[in-house]
């Protein structure tokens, strides 16, 4: 009985985050009512409020959940032991792959259009899904830096750089439409270029 109840609760959990997601991209954030998720989720809006306080913790949740889907894992695992180009080029595969698809593209253009007149959207985007990736990758980098195996005095800043090599080239682009999708032939030779520079940039000189 408990674990029925208990899958109930998360299925009407996720007919809500899908229908805010899609009412989001739709009507935009401001645009978007509490009662309209509820209508388009088919629940009432007492279930809507049962499992989140308002739209801005809504809208972290679909944050956290794209998160997992863009770092290929949960963050809450450790990532793999294995050399640090195969496991930056695999992190970075999926966060690419996955900031292009063009759902997410929409989410990061309703945040921007929107952060002005909504400041605390801009904060939950960006606590909810960056900086968890940015916290994932640095305490990697910090392990191996402990490790000896590469040289990184701020982690921090390494993952962010990281981050800002493996986007800039595609993700930016396609932001304001001044790319198409890369083949999966040009990412490859595009990530493997950036693990290169970044690792040899933070081998140990010693």
């Amino acid at each position: 009985m408990a674990e029925k109840l208990k899958a109930a609760t998360q299925s009407k959990r996720e007919l809500i985050v899908a229908a805010a997601r899609k009412l989001f991209l739709e009507t935009g954030f401001g645009s978007t009512s509490m009662d309209a998720i509820a209508a388009e989720a088919g629940v009432s809006k007492r279930t809507v409020y049962s499992h989140f306080e308002n739209k801005e913790t809504l809208f972290a949740a679909i944050m956290g959940d794209m998160c997992r889907i863009i770092s290929g894992t949960n963050p809450d695992e450790p990532i793999p032991d294995e050399k640090p180009e195969l496991v930056l080029k695999t992190v970075g595969m999926h966060i690419l792959r996955s900031v292009m698809e063009p759902e997410a593209l929409d989410v990061f253009r309703v945040v921007l259009a929107e952060n002005a007149t909504f400041p605390e959207l801009g904060k939950a985007f960006w606590n909810a899904g960056p900086e968890v990736m940015k916290d994932y990758l640095a305490e990697y980098l910090s392990e191996l830096d402990r490790r000896g195996i590469l040289s990184v005095p701020d982690a921090d800043l390494a993952a962010f750089q990281f981050m800002g090599m493996i986007k800039w080239p595609y993700h930016i682009r396609l932001l304001f439409g001044a790319a198409d999708i890369p083949s999966e032939e040009e990412l490859e030779m595009a990530l493997d270029q950036a693990v290169s520079i970044f690792v040899n940039g933070v081998k140990p000189t010693g």
